[in-house]
């Protein structure tokens, strides 16, 4: 049986995708040379998802940081329609471009990036802080 994991989980380059942009971003908007905590991530986007009564934790990070979950897609959606012009605007769309990758385009390397790398097998779970992971 050599189809590998791509051909029993259809959700995998997604996973694959979602973790390396999640990741990338706490990388991009943290201190140098060290990413972003979980809690810090989650409390930046609920800045901006407070406007639709809504919020995000810590620990849904970390699943989608580490393959256990995908986020919803409307969610993202609704995200990326209020959020400000910044990072987080950037992060909702190329999470959009991991989720439906037919219907949206990554805006940043870092999508870009991450979308190439989904469709390689790079183990249960990449290097952390592996700079080739965040470069963009």
């Amino acid at each position: 049986m050599n189809g590998g994991a791509m051909a029993t989980d259809p959700t995998l380059a997604a996973r694959r995708a979602v973790a390396d942009i999640v990741f990338a971003y706490r990388y991009l908007v943290g201190e140098p040379g060290a990413p972003l905590s979980l809690r810090g991530f989650a409390e930046s986007l609920n800045e901006v998802l407070a406007q639709m009564g809504e919020s995000i934790s810590h620990q849904t990070i970390k699943n989608w940081e580490d393959r256990v979950h995908l986020p919803r897609v409307f969610f993202v959606l609704q995200m990326e329609m209020i959020s400000p012009p910044d990072w987080r605007r950037d992060f909702c769309k190329d999470m959009l471009a991991a989720l439906r990758p037919r219907l949206y385009k990554p805006v940043t390397e870092i999508g870009r990036s991450a979308m190439e790398r989904s469709l390689v097998d790079t183990g249960p779970l990449k290097l952390r802080y592996d700079n080739r992971w965040v470069q963009g």
